[in-house]
Formats: C-alpha cells, sequence, structure tokens
C-alpha cells in the first residue's frame, strides 16, 4: 500500500502569503488554510457566538410580602342611575358584573380634574328631582344587591336549617323572575338574599347547569354576603332581580319627581369612599 513522502526536502506556498516556506512547517488553520506557523491565526472567538438562553426573572420559590390589591373606581356606564318610582328615593345603578356584595359602601364619583390636591371629581348630573351632588356625597352610601321589586309572597313551610338548599317552597312564586338562559335571581327572606334561577311547582331551584346534574332544586343561601339564617313558616319573600349587573341604594333627603328615569351622564364611577392614591 503506498504512503505519502515525509516531505523533508520539500517546499510548500502559503495560502495567506504566497511565500515559500518549508513543507513540514506548515499548519492548518481552522478556516482550512495552510500556512506557515509564523503566520498562524487563531480563530477570533466573535465568530463563535454562544447561543444564550432568556434571562432568568422570575423566581422558582417567590416568597413575596402579602399585599392587599388597592380598590379603585369603576366606571359606569352612561346614565346609570334609574330612579325607582314617583316620590321615591330608591335609585337603582347599572354596573355590569359588579361583583359587590350586600352592605357595601359605595361612593359615585362624576368627572375628575385636576387642582392642587389630588382625587378631585365633580359631581354627577342632576335628573328627575335628584341632585348629583347628594347622589356623590363624600360618605357614598350602603347598596344592597339586585333591582328593588314590589313582587313579593310568603314561605310556605319554615327553614329549619341554615344550610338547607332544598325544598325552599313559596306560597307563590308565580310572579318572580325567571328567564329562559337561567340568570340568577333572588329571593329576599328577611335580611337573607336566596339566589335562584328557576321556580317549579313554587320551589326555588337550579343555580347552574352544573348544579342540576347533581340535584335540580339546589340553590345557594347567604349570597352577595347576606347571613344564612333560619326562617319561619308565612314570612314574607321579595323578589329582587338582575343582582349580577344592578344594586340600590336610597339617596339623602331627594325624591323622585317622575320614577322610572334614567340619568346622571357621563363619566359616573362607583368606588370605595377613600381612593389610595
Amino acid at each position: 500500500m503506498g504512503k505519502f513522502a515525509s516531505g523533508s526536502k520539500a517546499i510548500a506556498i502559503s495560502d495567506r502569503s504566497g511565500m515559500r516556506f518549508p513543507y513540514n512547517e506548515m499548519v492548518k488553520e481552522w478556516n482550512g488554510m495552510w500556512v506557515h506557523y509564523s503566520e498562524f491565526e487563531i480563530k477570533q472567538p466573535q465568530l463563535d457566538l454562544a447561543v444564550l438562553g432568556p434571562d432568568g426573572i422570575a423566581l422558582e420559590h417567590p416568597r413575596p410580602p402579602q399585599r392587599a390589591t388597592p380598590k379603585v373606581p369603576v366606571l359606569l356606564p352612561k346614565n346609570p342611575f334609574t330612579t325607582y318610582a314617583l316620590g321615591s328615593s330608591v335609585l337603582f345603578v347599572h354596573s355590569p358584573n359588579h361583583r359587590r356584595n350586600t352592605s357595601t359602601i359605595v361612593r359615585f364619583r362624576g368627572t375628575p380634574y385636576v387642582q392642587s390636591t389630588t382625587n378631585k371629581f365633580d359631581t354627577n348630573h342632576d335628573f328627575d328631582g335628584i341632585t348629583g351632588a347628594n347622589i356623590c356625597k363624600a360618605a357614598g352610601y350602603t347598596i344592597t344587591v339586585g333591582r328593588y321589586t314590589t313582587v313579593t309572597t310568603t314561605l310556605n313551610g319554615a327553614i329549619t336549617d341554615k344550610t338547607a338548599t332544598t325544598g325552599i317552597t313559596l306560597t307563590d312564586g308565580s310572579s318572580f323572575r325567571t328567564t329562559s338562559d337561567r340568570t340568577q335571581q333572588i329571593a329576599l327572606v328577611g335580611s337573607e338574599m336566596i339566589k335562584y334561577t328557576t321556580i317549579t311547582n313554587n320551589v326555588l331551584g337550579e343555580v347552574s347547569p352544573d348544579a342540576t346534574k347533581i340535584n335540580p332544586e339546589v340553590v345557594e343561601r347567604g349570597a352577595y354576603g347576606t347571613t344564612k339564617a333560619t326562617h319561619l313558616d308565612g314570612v314574607t319573600v321579595r323578589n329582587l332581580i338582575d343582582p349580577t349587573d344592578w344594586f340600590y341604594f336610597t339617596v339623602d333627603t331627594d325624591t323622585a319627581t317622575v320614577g322610572n328615569i334614567q340619568g346622571g351622564g357621563f363619566p359616573v364611577s362607583a368606588g370605595p369612599v377613600t381612593i389610595t392614591p
């Protein structure tokens, strides 16, 4: 089998300089060029770019201090207030998906403006005998979830168990609100709100389709921050409607001159009494 010569007497031409050098003094660079050892250059490190991953930002085992989310005003739709009736001080407030509880204190504010101090707001517009300054009083108002109605009936049988969610029967539930889309409504018994979506044979039932699979007559007791309680047979039950998107309060002093009138203008917000900077 053949073999290469040692090249001890041979010469070679450098790929870099084109000069002649002894063959045995030639070396190969990283790019494949044959050069004399006096011309040899190492590969520039910057030509080998390292593959870097993303910067580590999140800790694997974080232990942050406990921090409460600050409460902020929520912008309401245009003309969010509706007067209940002639001579009434009850105002309905339209606040879609408000997630508030009954007995929460809410302060209303109008258009914000800049002055020497922060958190300055104008009052909302007057309407139907209700003054904006009265609605936007600094102390705010205690609210009740839902829309107040005159629809009432009585319990047909006492509720002796505070946790009972079945068998809650009305004397006449024919006028209580139910909807084809199973929108949640309220039966107000004393100060307890009982959430329901259907009424079958005067029995409150089905808060959600999932609940139906388990028990077709299940309801939610002590809804919207109210307290579960026992109730006597024959006690009054009032229907409150649209609790997801509405709440109401009784405004100081003023009463409606017509009733069922929308107003308040825009912008109007509902929020805590004090805004955290």
